[in-house]
């Protein structure tokens, strides 16, 4: 009888790794995310950096299953914070928590450092973490990023609604 129920759930789990790999495929696909990988990261960063004005604003929207819903509303100029607003209520500036598009490159290489070990994540051993992105073909600027832990609810989904160069541009 242990024999016939340990199989059941062996098969029981990797039916769920199935599922859950066949729920994030569709799910990139019909948001038109790519599996992010340190190649495609280093890519868009690299472009960022030649072509980053110094000058730019842009709204980013944060959600996620452990986070706390916010809109960030950023100015940067000179290629520095200036301003920043969550929610519509100004915020002060702390550094490496400014939400410019170089802040955005910073929380993802966090979350690709985290996703070598799951279950710091919070995932169950033998499950993964699933991260998603895409990027400005031109600028290598984020557009969207996101998160997902097999097993468990814990995704974040980061998504810049709108980017514009202000003042002199570069």
């Amino acid at each position: 009888m242990q024999e016939f129920s340990t199989t059941i759930c062996a098969v029981r789990q990797t039916l769920h790794y199935a599922g859950v790999l066949a729920a994030m495929l569709w799910l990139a696909s019909c948001s038109g995310l790519s599996t992010l990988t340190p190649a495609m990261l280093e890519e868009a960063e690299a472009k960022w950096k030649t072509l980053k004005p110094s000058d730019y604003r842009l709204v980013v929207a944060m959600k996620g299953d452990r986070v706390e819903l916010g809109e960030f509303d950023v100015t940067v100029e000179g290629g520095a914070v200036t301003a920043l607003k969550r929610n519509g209520t100004a915020v002060s500036l702390s550094a490496g928590q400014d939400y410019s598009m170089e802040g955005l490159f910073r929380i993802i290489h966090l979350e690709m450092d985290l996703a070598k070990n799951p279950v710091l994540l919070g995932a169950q051993p033998g499950y993964s973490v699933y991260l998603m992105g895409r990027f400005d073909s031109r600028t290598g600027g984020l557009l969207h990023y996101r998160r997902a832990v097999g097993g468990i609810s814990n995704s974040i989904d980061i998504e810049v609604l709108s980017f514009e160069t202000t003042g002199s541009g570069k």
